[in-house]
């Protein structure tokens, strides 16, 4: 199987792929007319209430996005008008504009396809397996990945990463979803052969060919379970006693009794007299926002702000959207706790910080209140979007694929300052495929010899 261009427009070329899958929902094949009301239903989905559809591109361009993909419309599967549609995501830039296949074909795949065994991590344009989950365990983790089925890595990822959604020009996000998530969207895309062809190159060895079957992902987890460690999935906190720092590990904002757990950390950062804190959001994706305040009130010494504006979609003008401004709970001033941290603060962050943790690091940014060391976050720091009063899907008519109903503009600072950037990092601080294979949290340790200089 080739990747080959099918269709060129304005900033990007289109691809359609043709798969062997073994997946027999998505081998249905839809006619024009069929998909071109899905495509007038998905459009209007957009144009109607994703308030930040014109943020980065203007509606003269990306009608005429809109206008050459409907024009070009052929038969196709489900899993091909998905490949097909997908691109719009890296012109509307808005990283909850999700778009998922149908739920009865991912439910059939994850039940019944067999997957790529590996997981992979892309640094610096090579795809490296980080954990070898297949039945040949003579494959070294550190192998970098030079072709899979005919295709090189760069062509795969080059088509995976034009797929998915991101927050402005920021590309953390959709680089760190696919090193977590490359076997899930490699099979949406590509399909789920039954074996997989690698072209691999390991040290100073020259390429070598390698034939592996594809394994059910109940396989594949027991193989995780038996090779690899399990790392932590729920908040915790710890005292670094030699720099005198606690650690306060946030995985999830939506987690059960986090925000009694943000109180007792600062009940102990108080008995125990912690000069520093490090607070670490690293792919923490977001979530409820009123842990993330609170967590704000324990570190600012005065009134702050969570959202300084949220809008949504009264209309359409030739020009773009007509927005209104809405009253809401987390709009207006926010007060910190009686007697908050004053220590030293640091945050941990890389491209899966995004959504609402994007937003509580912005404002631990904009009030000049910590130290950012790793990646940039994935999400937006200025603006995004959210979904309130509707119901949060759409489904497509025919093909049943499904699009969030992302409908207000979540506005964290001044919209007139959006570079479509996340925070950035204090001292840029990125892990090496090494640093990965050895389990050497590099962001940490930088963290704490710093800490250490500075005392």
């Amino acid at each position: 199987m080739k990747i080959t261009p099918t269709l060129c427009i304005a900033f990007a070329i289109i691809l359609s792929v043709q798969c062997n899958a073994n997946a027999q929902p998505l081998d249905k094949q839809f006619s024009s007319a069929e998909l071109q009301e899905d495509f007038k239903a998905f459009r209007n989905k957009y144009e109607s209430m994703l308030a930040n559809l014109y943020l980065y591109t203007p509606k003269q361009q990306l009608d005429k996005v809109f206008d050459s993909l409907y024009q070009n419309i052929q038969p196709m599967t489900t899993k091909e008008f998905y490949s097909y549609i997908t691109p719009v995501s890296s012109f509307i830039k808005d990283g909850h504009a999700n778009i998922y296949l149908p739920e009865d074909v991912t439910e059939y795949n994850s039940e019944r396809a067999d997957y790529f065994p590996f997981n992979v991590y892309w640094f610096h344009d090579s795809l490296y397996i980080s954990m070898n989950l297949s039945e040949d365990t003579t494959l070294k983790e550190g192998t970098v990945i030079l072709d899979i089925n005919g295709n090189s890595a760069k062509e795969i990822m080059d088509y995976l990463l034009a797929r998915q959604v991101r927050d402005g020009n920021n590309n953390q996000y959709p680089i760190w979803i696919l090193n977590t998530y490359f076997r899930a969207y490699y099979g949406f895309h590509f399909g789920y052969p039954k074996t997989y062809t690698l072209t691999i190159k390991s040290g100073n060895n020259p390429p070598e060919t390698k034939q592996l079957k594809a394994l059910p992902r109940a396989l594949i987890a027991q193989h995780k379970t038996a090779r690899y460690p399990a790392q932590k999935k729920e908040s915790y906190f710890y005292m670094d006693t030699a720099t005198h720092t606690g650690i306060f590990t946030l995985k999830d904002w939506e987690e059960k009794g986090l925000k009694g757990r943000i109180y007792e950390v600062f009940a102990q950062l108080k008995t125990l007299k912690a000069a520093n804190l490090i607070i670490d959001v690293r792919d923490n994706q977001g979530g409820d926002f009123n842990p993330a305040i609170q967590l704000l009130s324990n570190v600012l010494k005065e009134p702050f702000e969570y959202f300084s504006d949220l809008k949504s979609v009264a209309g359409m003008s030739d020009s773009g959207l007509i927005l209104k401004t809405q009253t809401g709970k987390i709009l207006g001033t926010q007060k910190p706790v009686k007697n908050p941290y004053t220590g030293k603060l640091y945050v941990l962050i890389n491209g899966g910080c995004f959504s609402n943790t994007a937003s509580f690091c912005s404002r631990i940014e904009y009030y000049k209140r910590g130290i950012f060391i790793g990646e940039e976050t994935g999400g937006n720091k200025v603006v995004f979007s959210g979904v309130f009063g509707l119901k949060e899907k759409t489904v497509l008519p025919n093909t049943k694929i499904i699009c969030d109903n992302a409908n207000y503009r979540m506005v964290v600072t001044d919209i007139t300052e959006n570079t479509g950037h996340g925070v950035l990092p204090t001292y840029l601080v990125v892990p090496t495929i090494n640093d990965i294979l050895t389990n050497k949290d590099v962001v940490m340790d930088y963290t704490l010899d710093l800490i250490k200089k500075t005392r």
